[in-house]
């Protein structure tokens, strides 16, 4: 089953609580049995947001609620916003942070010159061949 990334349930004395991966392209957040996370509580709407993840692999969210909106790193927003890694999502009281798998994190890459991929080679060879003072062997505990 695939990964796209988990929600994890922030308490609110601040740790981390269960966490829910994302083996769905949609997750739905509210308080009805269909919800793929359901909250039971009056204030929260029946259908209040959902993580959508797109043809890239990134997630988007989108606010469902008109009464009670969905808070994204503490700001109200209209239009669906991509999430980055450690975005914090709120539902009235209750705090959630979207992670991306390790492995899969959407990153914007910057093209690079030959030389300067050159130039990262020898630098880790050089780092890998470099005899270190006072290092121990693992085997040395």
């Amino acid at each position: 089953m695939p990964r796209y990334g988990k929600i994890v349930v922030i308490r609110r004395n601040g740790t981390d609580g269960i966490v829910f991966p994302l083996t769905t392209t949609s997750c739905l957040f509210g308080r009805k049995t269909e919800c793929d996370i359901r909250m039971r509580l009056p204030w929260v709407s029946n259908e209040h947001c959902k993580i959508d993840i797109n043809e890239n692999k990134e997630a988007v969210l989108t606010n469902l609620s008109t009464v009670n909106p969905t808070k994204l790193n503490g700001a109200c927003f209209e239009q669906p916003v991509p999430l980055k890694h450690g975005d914090v999502l709120t539902i009235i009281d209750r705090s959630f942070r979207f992670e991306y798998p390790l492995q899969s994190t959407p990153k914007k890459r910057r093209s690079r010159s030959p030389k300067d991929e050159t130039l990262q080679q020898v630098a880790e060879v050089e780092l890998l061949h470099k005899p270190t003072s006072g290092a121990k062997s693992l085997d040395a505990s």
